[in-house]
């Protein structure tokens, strides 16, 4: 356990392995974007929520969101979409919404090629 009471390992939502979960935001969820600027300027959508390995979702405030996600893109090799613009990274996020969140696509894509 971390020193704020959550689990080490935590990752972002996976189809098929977690299940959506009320979290109090107005129906099931799979993800809780925030929109961030990074030290690039770039504007990035970095999920709130992340699930431990039980399966189970732990919503967090926006500085402990912006630490996972940046280890998990260094840890992992993937990288969440980059924006140079607020208003498109945050009509992204409700879009993404919109189509399903998570559940029909990873925020995370492969570096790899």
């Amino acid at each position: 356990m971390k020193p704020n009471g959550l689990p080490d390992m935590l990752r972002p939502f996976t189809p098929g392995r977690d299940t959506p979960q009320d979290m109090g935001l107005g129906g099931l969820s799979t993800e809780y974007l925030a929109t961030v600027q990074n030290g690039k300027g770039e504007w990035v959508n970095i999920p709130l929520i992340w699930w431990d390995t039980a399966g189970q979702p732990h919503l967090m405030s926006e500085d402990e969101a912006i630490a996972r996600h940046s280890d998990w893109e260094l840890s992992q090799g993937v990288r969440a979409p980059r924006f140079d613009n607020l208003g498109v990274a945050e009509l992204s996020a409700r879009n993404r919404s919109a189509a399903g969140g998570a559940t029909e696509t990873p925020l995370y894509r492969s570096l790899k090629k």
